[in-house]
């Protein structure tokens, strides 16, 4: 008996060939053609899975990716100890004059010796300054001392006469005067009979005089002034 395609490709893969039978297997049956329709019978139904084979190589190394873009600042780390003091530099350069500076006034300082005496100076010649404002006046002062008598002086005078009588019986008043300006210095009446009721000096207006009054039965009454003499000269 010949065998089935089936079984003759089953062989072909548990032998691990890698061959194929021509054509097929020449059919027992019927007339024609000496092989079947294709050459070859029907696929078999497939085999076991074969044990995993042995690690391959290690492949070659990839290429470098891109770089990424750059990530956030991180937080600042903890504070590094200091490190040892550094070598002492070399001396800079002189720096230029700084500004004068303003201080705050000091306290007093003690007093001083005396120096010694300096020579004398050459006058100034100041220029005279304004009058300055009248001052206020000062308190009245002592009485002085009684002056001397001072020298007898000359008094020119004069005498002015009125004689009144209104010619009727009663009083009679009589005034004589002396110039403007001048000074009564004594006086007088002169009457025949009656009273004097009064007899001294008077002030009329700016004028100095004597008056004398007669009271009662009058037949008139002379009055005289003795006037002190002032310029302008009395006429």
């Amino acid at each position: 008996m010949a065998p089935s395609t089936v079984a003759i490709a089953d062989a072909i893969h548990r032998s691990g060939v890698d061959s194929a039978v021509p054509y097929g297997v020449p059919s027992q049956h019927g007339d024609g053609d000496q092989y079947g329709d294709d050459g070859y019978g029907d696929d078999g139904k497939g085999g076991d899975r074969g044990p995993e084979g042995p690690q391959g190589k290690p492949g070659h190394d990839g290429h470098d990716g891109k770089h990424g873009k750059k990530g956030p600042q991180g937080p600042q780390g903890p504070q590094g100890k200091q490190g040892p003091q550094g070598a002492q530099g070399a001396q800079g350069a002189q720096g230029a004059n700084g500004k004068d500076g303003k201080g705050v006034q000091g306290p007093q300082g003690a007093q001083g010796a005396q120096g010694a005496q300096g020579a004398n100076g050459k006058d100034g010649e100041g220029v005279q300054g304004p009058q300055g404002a009248q001052g206020a006046q000062g308190a009245q002062g002592a009485q002085g001392a009684q002056g001397a008598q001072g020298a007898q002086g000359t008094l020119s005078t004069y005498t002015v006469t009125v004689f009144n009588d209104d010619g009727e019986t009663g009083d009679v008043t009589a005034i004589a005067l002396c110039d403007t300006g001048d000074f009564i210095t004594g006086g007088g009446y002169q009457s025949s009979n009656g009273n004097i009721g009064f007899n001294g000096p008077v002030v009329s207006g700016s004028q100095q005089g004597w008056q004398a009054r007669q009271n009662g039965e009058a037949q008139g009454v002379t009055v005289y002034a003795i006037c002190a003499d002032n310029p302008p000269p009395h006429v």
